[in-house]
């Protein structure tokens, strides 16, 4: 049996490993320490706790003077929405859910919003649900809904998609499949009351002098008007002349209204004045928007997809207006706001175009507002028999916006 001794250490070796093992020690606190102060220092001061976040109730009275922004929001299109903003100071008063391409109206009193969108049972498929959706125009709380047959339009924000009877209690919605109709949501009911067969014709008009009429424009050139019964259901239609040529110069479908009075803008720069008022559309006026050859040489037309305002006086239109314009044209933004006299059917001095693609006045004549389409900029302006001055100027509204509205 044998047995082995552990090796002999040199002398002194043992204490030189205690002092290595120190000094790495002593180094690496050195280090760590210098790493912690580069730390300290590179770290910025802690920032203030956020304030909370409320809601209030509804919005406030002061807030009288605002503007609805409707965005299509076309890079995540099922996510639309409406903005409601304080027109003058620019502040955020709340939001909509329009859900894929909703369209919306405002109600005769301004106290409700009216929204026709679609739904999917998994976003971006399954089970379709189209419905009539109410909200409160001062609180934006959701009221109620209405089913829709599952046909309505699924198309850019433009006025005429969703109106409203003169008495209030009917809503109008746009079908497309591709086969036109108009549903007549009963809101006393809360119920579908009625479809309303409208082949070839697009957009739903309503008389102001007349509790239950509305007209639609055609594409061989008239327009039909249909007049509902007391419970929503069709009891008349008829069908005026041949009012434009669609292949010559189609008009623009989303007319401009001062109670039964509504005015219609050509690709060429016709203005047609008609009157809906009665049983069948009656032309009461036409103008040019182009004053001389001049400007018909430089090929001005109208462009945009909200393309012009008329002053609730009824007396002054004002068109987004480019040059060189010509077949497919009609959508692109203003370089010059034409300002148009109906009375006289004179031209007043042009205004800056801000690259216009839609403008509306407020239902107090005293603002225009009109949205740059480059960059979604919002120009609140002072408006006076032509004249205006800038009142405010409002960034990045949104991302796709096609229609505007006024509450006042």
């Amino acid at each position: 049996m044998s047995t082995s001794l552990p090796a002999r250490q040199p002398p002194g070796h043992s204490h030189w490993r205690r002092a290595a093992a120190v000094g790495l020690l002593a180094l690496a606190t050195s280090l760590g320490a210098q790493a912690q102060a580069t730390r300290a220092k590179a770290q910025p001061e802690p920032l203030p706790p956020d304030p909370p976040l409320t809601t209030l109730p509804r919005i406030d009275a002061k807030h009288g003077q605002r503007v609805y922004v409707i965005d299509l929001a076309i890079s995540h299109i099922n996510d639309g929405r409406i903005r409601v903003l304080d027109a003058i100071s620019g502040r955020f008063l709340g939001m909509v859910s329009t859900a894929y391409v909703g369209n919306m109206a405002l109600s005769p009193k301004r106290d409700e919003m009216y929204v026709a969108t679609t739904h999917l049972s998994r976003s971006y498929r399954g089970e379709r649900a189209d419905v009539l959706e109410v909200y409160g125009a001062d609180d934006l709380a959701f009221k109620f809904e209405v089913l829709l047959p599952a046909k309505r339009a699924q198309a850019l924000n433009y006025r005429w998609l969703v109106s409203t009877s003169a008495n209030g209690r009917f809503v109008f919605v746009q079908n497309a499949t591709p086969a036109t109709s108009v549903t007549v949501v009963d809101l006393q009911t809360r119920s579908v009351a009625a479809e309303v067969p409208t082949p070839g014709c697009w957009g739903a008009l309503p008389a102001a002098s007349h509790p239950s009429r509305f007209s639609t424009l055609c594409g061989d050139g008239t327009l039909a008007t249909i007049t509902l019964d007391e419970s929503g259901k069709p009891a008349d239609r008829q069908v005026s002349a041949k009012l434009f040529d669609a292949d010559a110069d189609a008009w623009f479908h989303n007319a401009e209204r001062v109670g039964d009075r509504y005015w219609y803008v050509s690709f060429q720069g016709k203005v047609t004045e008609l009157n809906l008022g009665g049983a069948v559309a009656q032309v009461k006026s036409t103008h040019d928007l182009i004053a001389s050859p001049a400007e018909r040489k430089a090929g001005w037309r109208p462009g945009g997809y909200q393309v012009a305002a008329v002053d609730p006086s009824g007396r002054y239109l004002v068109a987004g207006m480019h040059p060189k314009g010509g077949e497919g044209s009609h959508k692109l933004p203003a370089e010059k706001l034409f300002v148009l006299d109906l009375a006289t059917g004179k031209r007043l001095p042009s205004l800056p175009g801000n690259m216009a693609i839609a403008m509306t006045f407020s239902a107090s004549g005293e603002r225009l507002h009109v949205l740059d389409g480059a960059t979604n900029t919002l120009h609140v302006l002072g408006w006076k028999d032509g004249r205006t001055r800038p009142l405010a100027k409002l960034a990045a509204v949104g991302e796709t916006i096609t229609q505007l509205e006024s509450h006042d």
